[in-house]
């Protein structure tokens, strides 16, 4: 009975943790529908984290993970530091809304150059994401949205250099996934469509 009762505060912790700590680094309202930790093995998962545009872009989200998928060293449980060994994000969708004024994405990533909180630290020795989408919005010369793919990417040792509070953490997972979209929107040149457009309106 002790262990049911530890498992579900862990759960609890860990989808507070994320929803606290999200919104307040991205300065806009963080969801997440279910997190699952085991006692037991350490595995875990995440499901349904969605981060909401910032303030001037619509009301549709701007990022969508459906599952984060984990394995956590238990006996940092125990620690100063979380380590968390590997972290897969299957399917993330990333939403790029391009206005006049800027985008969504440039927002979020202004919004996380501020400071780092304290508290719990965390570690991720190897992070993989895989098959995401980005979906680009603009209404620069008439609405007009788009679709395309972005591969899969790696990375390890997140907060092994020291920058490793919760915030800091995050921000290092979620930063490579926004330039990533950004990226792929201007490889498939729905970007630079979009600019053309706003060139054309201005008279550039």
């Amino acid at each position: 009975m002790g262990l049911v009762i530890l498992s579900f505060s862990l759960d609890g912790i860990v989808k507070s943790q994320i929803e606290d700590t999200g919104s307040r680094m991205l300065n806009t309202s963080v969801e997440v529908n279910d997190a699952s930790i085991s006692i037991l093995d350490g595995k875990g998962t995440i499901k349904g984290i969605t981060v909401h545009n910032p303030k001037g872009f619509s009301d549709n989200p701007a990022v969508q993970l459906e599952q984060i998928s984990m394995q956590i060293d238990l006996s940092s449980l125990l620690s100063d530091t979380i380590v968390v060994k590997n972290l897969e994000i299957q399917n993330p969708k990333i939403y790029f809304e391009q206005k006049v004024n800027g985008s969504n994405l440039n927002a979020l990533e202004d919004n996380m150059s501020g400071g780092s909180s304290s508290g719990a630290n965390v570690v991720v020795d190897y992070l993989l994401v895989q098959q995401g989408e980005v979906t680009l919005t603009t209404d620069i010369g008439g609405k007009k949205t788009v679709k395309a793919q972005f591969d899969h990417f790696e990375l390890n040792g997140i907060g092994r250099s020291g920058n490793s509070t919760l915030e800091q953490t995050m921000r290092q997972i979620l930063e490579p996934i926004l330039k990533k979209a950004a990226n792929e929107a201007v490889k498939q040149g729905l970007l630079d469509a979009a600019k053309k457009k706003l060139k054309d309106l201005i008279g550039g």
